[in-house]
């Protein structure tokens, strides 16, 4: 057996063992998301492991991803160049046990502060029910998500203006007239002990803005009248 198959062993059980304690693609029932929702940034990257089932699993889900509500998928060119600062990555791979059987292992994470926010395991197979299970419980999970993770974008004062550039576009379902709310980056919580992120403080609104103008990968907003924005540190808008 290999090496990479005797980890892999121990990783499924623990997560099988978990997955009840922790946050998981199949928690509870999909909350449909409005008309008109804005869309989260989202990455995938090709799968791990064998191909046939690694790339089986991964063209699914991304058609999931493309077809999803509350989703931008990201590829191509968008991904290297373009890529907005605040996103989600999926992330996954093909495994197998000290038996041989398959297993597809699928995280979600909040790429911009590196936290994992679920994770998933279910058998792998190229045979279709198995993969017709898979895909009921990820699409569940997907446009639950998408409808109660908070939208969140970078804005940046433009030079000698009062707007504010947004770095989502048309894609992200933003509308001129759409109204957002303004954050400072949240603080990094660090343990004494052992050095290590282990929170960050909840995000406090400073203020709203009003989007104005919306182009292919950018937007733009102004400040409420009355509203005057912190003019140090990090802004981001975002949905509470």
């Amino acid at each position: 057996m290999s090496v990479r198959k005797l980890a892999w062993a121990g990783v499924v059980c623990a997560l099988a063992a978990t997955l009840a304690a922790a946050p998981s693609f199949a928690e509870s029932p999909a909350t449909p998301s409005p008309a008109g929702a804005l869309r989260h940034a989202v990455f995938c990257p090709p799968f791990k492991g064998p191909a046939e089932l690694a790339g089986l699993y991964h063209a699914t889900l991304v058609g999931m991803l493309q077809e999803a509500a509350g989703v931008e998928y990201m590829e191509g060119l968008r991904m290297r160049l373009r890529a907005p600062e605040f996103s989600y990555r999926i992330q996954g791979e093909i495994i197998e046990d000290a038996e041989g059987r398959a297993y597809v292992a699928v995280t979600l994470t909040d790429a911009t502060r590196k936290e994992q926010i679920a994770s998933y395991v279910a058998p792998a197979s190229t045979e279709p029910g198995t993969l017709a299970a898979w895909k009921r419980t990820l699409q569940r999970d997907i446009q639950r998500r998408a409808t109660k993770l908070p939208f969140e974008c970078r804005i940046r004062r433009q030079m000698k203006q009062s707007s504010y550039t947004l770095d989502r576009g048309l894609g992200s379902g933003l509308l001129p007239g759409m109204i957002l709310h303004v954050a400072l980056d949240e603080e990094a919580l660090i343990s004494p002990v052992t050095g290590e992120i282990i929170g960050r403080d909840s995000p406090q609104a400073v203020g709203q803005i009003q989007v104005f103008r919306v182009m292919e990968h950018s937007a733009y907003a102004r400040p409420l009248p009355g509203v005057q924005l912190p003019r140090a540190g990090k802004l981001y808008a975002r949905t509470f």
